[in-house]
């Protein structure tokens, strides 16, 4: 079985050589317990009343619990043809706003999210 290791910048690196050091423990620890804290941040945001997010275009948008476990559950992973008909959006899109817009579209589509 292969071993997966997250890409991390130099920064993010003598961070966990710090937090290694600090707590006498072995790099790949502290990665998971980064990841484990992660986790639990994410399952408070899902389970809570409501998060604030802001766009790439600035707009605020407020997601209560029930948008939140939508999101979760739903798997919204567009077709390629789908995500060609966004991509051609895109490259026709004179108005930045409206083309930050249709380019999260289609990461979201891509990822599912």
């Amino acid at each position: 079985m292969a071993r997966v290791q997250p890409v991390l910048s130099a920064t993010e690196l003598a961070l966990v050589d710090q937090m290694a050091e600090l707590t006498h423990s072995k790099r790949t620890d502290v990665i998971k317990s980064a990841l484990a804290v992660y986790h639990w941040f994410v399952r408070q945001a899902l389970t809570g009343g409501r998060v604030i997010v802001r766009k790439p275009t600035g707009e605020e948008v407020a997601l209560e619990t029930a948008e939140l476990s939508a999101l979760e559950g739903r798997g919204n992973r567009l077709s390629p043809e789908e995500l060609g008909l966004l991509a051609k959006e895109l490259a026709a899109a004179s108005d930045p706003i409206e083309a930050a817009r249709i380019k999260e579209r289609l990461t979201r589509g891509f990822y599912g999210i």
